[in-house]
C-alpha cells in the first residue's frame, strides 16, 4: 500500500480540477490510499513567518510529511500555475533548511477549458520543481482539456477516465518505485 497525498491547486468551489482530482482518487489502484490534504487556508508565506513559524503551515507540512508521494492537481491560470499552488510548495521548502520535499515522488495533472488544457502551466512547474528536490514523474503527463461534457455528476467522459486510470496507475507504480 502507497499512501499518496493530493492538492487540489484551485480554491474556487466546484472547479475543474476539485472534479478531475475526484476522477483521480476514483480511479486510482486499491493498493493506493489517497489523502486530500488542502491549501485553500493557508496563509501567503513570507520570511517574517520562519523564526515564529505559523502552527497551521506546520501542520500543512506535517501532512505532507506523512505521504510516499505527492499527486498536485492544478489548473491554470493566465498559462501559468496559480499562486495558491506556488505559495503550498514555497511553504514545504521553508523555514530554510527545513525542505520537507526533498526526494518525494511527485507528480501533477490538470484541467482546464483552455484548448491546451494545463499543458503551459505543467510545463512551467516541471521547470520549477526539480531545484526543489523532488522525484518529478515525467509520463504520462495528464493535461485535460476540459469541454462542458468531459465532467458529469457520475465523473467524465469515458476517454478521461480512461486517461485518469492509466494516470494513476503509472503514478502508483512511480511512487511505489520510489519509497
Amino acid at each position: 500500500m502507497v499512501r499518496i497525498g493530493y492538492i487540489i491547486g484551485s480554491t474556487a468551489e466546484g472547479s475543474l480540477n476539485q472534479k478531475l482530482a475526484r476522477l483521480l482518487v476514483d480511479q486510482a489502484p486499491e493498493r493506493a490510499e489517497m489523502v486530500h490534504i488542502p491549501i485553500r487556508h493557508l496563509p501567503l508565506y513570507h520570511r517574517d513567518m520562519d523564526d515564529d513559524f505559523p502552527q497551521v503551515m506546520a501542520d500543512y507540512k506535517a501532512q505532507v510529511a506523512e505521504v510516499d508521494g505527492l499527486l498536485l492537481v492544478s489548473p491554470e491560470h493566465n498559462q501559468s500555475f496559480p499562486a495558491a499552488v506556488k505559495n503550498a510548495l514555497d511553504i514545504l521548502t521553508r523555514p530554510q533548511g527545513k525542505n520537507i520535499i526533498g526526494g518525494l515522488p511527485l507528480g501533477i495533472a490538470g484541467a482546464s477549458p483552455g484548448r491546451f488544457g494545463t499543458i503551459n502551466g505543467q510545463s512551467q512547474l516541471r521547470q520549477f520543481l526539480p531545484p526543489l528536490g523532488v522525484k518529478l514523474m515525467g509520463s504520462p503527463v495528464l493535461a485535460v482539456h476540459a469541454a462542458k461534457e468531459t465532467f458529469t455528476d457520475d465523473g467524465a467522459d469515458e476517454q478521461t477516465t480512461r486517461r485518469a486510470a492509466s494516470y494513476m496507475e503509472a503514478f502508483t507504480e512511480f511512487v511505489a518505485g520510489h519509497r
